[in-house]
């Protein structure tokens, strides 16, 4: 709906404003979608899915650590070997300590696979909605900030009185960077970011 993306696409404009202006108009607009879209999903319930229209061919979606309906394939534990005591949990030579480490549940289902597809396939933008971008999903956060395909995280933040929580979640994303100039060469602007609490 092309009333409904408007706005979108003028902030994507405002993004590339060094660049050659985009002429938005409705015969135009499709060019600035993308061939695909990935909704990542971290959250164990199906809510995400009322966002996907199956019949439309870019939109996909991964429940990354499973969902209520197919139990059998639920992530849970930690997933952040960066920290340095997970280096002291493997010199443990005991597997125990490390059966819920998400990246080895990761690989007891097809999931984290198709991300990768995806995320080697092209470059990409990453949206995130609703994630604090915690220490509990590092590895993989670092994965995908990290990877050559990425260009850029931009992260919706909410507002509570005066203030809102969008340093928060850069500081959280942050995290996930050794090179630090990388993070703020990807993290975008909060001028140019969202707030989900701001009335339209």
């Amino acid at each position: 709906n092309y009333s409904i993306h408007k706005r979108y696409l003028e902030n994507a404009q405002k993004e590339y404003q060094d660049k050659k202006k985009i002429d938005i108009t409705e015969e135009k607009a499709h060019l600035l979608l993308p061939d695909k879209v990935l909704l990542l999903n971290f959250n164990y319930t199906k809510v995400a899915d009322s966002y996907v229209n199956e019949k439309l061919s870019p939109f996909s979606i991964i429940h990354i650590h499973g969902d209520l309906e197919q139990t059998t394939n639920m992530i849970f534990g930690y997933g952040d070997e960066l920290d340095k005591h997970y280096t002291e949990l493997v010199d443990l030579n005991n597997n125990i300590y490390l059966r819920h480490i998400k990246s080895h549940k990761y690989l007891e289902a097809e999931n984290y696979r198709q991300l990768l597809q995806f995320v080697n396939a092209a470059p990409y933008q990453i949206y995130i909605m609703g994630h604090s971008c915690g220490n509990s999903d590092r590895t993989l956060l670092n994965t995908l900030f990290n990877h050559k395909n990425c260009i850029s995280i931009k992260p919706y933040y909410y507002t509570k009185g005066n203030t809102d929580n969008y340093l928060d979640i850069v500081q959280n994303i942050s995290r996930n960077f050794t090179d630090m100039n990388l993070m703020r060469d990807r993290a975008v602007n909060k001028l140019y970011c969202e707030n989900f609490s701001e009335e339209k």
